[in-house]
């Protein structure tokens, strides 16, 4: 269980990251940027979807409901 303080040092993912990561992703491909590049945007969208959806079922198990701003 989170103490006070690791709780509030917690990082929250929305649906606006989400979206401006998959932005960057698809930018990047758009221009034509180094395999690599692209690679490492597509890595950050996809970290953010899974902690997001880790995020998302943890405030589910604590709380049962679901805040505004995810999922």
């Amino acid at each position: 269980m989170l103490t006070a303080m690791q709780e509030d040092d917690r990082v929250v993912i929305t649906n606006a990251d989400i979206a401006a990561a998959k932005r960057d992703w698809q930018q990047a491909r758009t221009r034509g940027d180094h395999a690599e590049a692209i690679d490492e945007a597509h890595d950050v969208y996809r970290r953010l979807v899974s902690a997001q959806a880790q995020q998302i079922a943890d405030t589910f198990r604590a709380t049962g409901t679901l805040p505004a701003d995810q999922g």
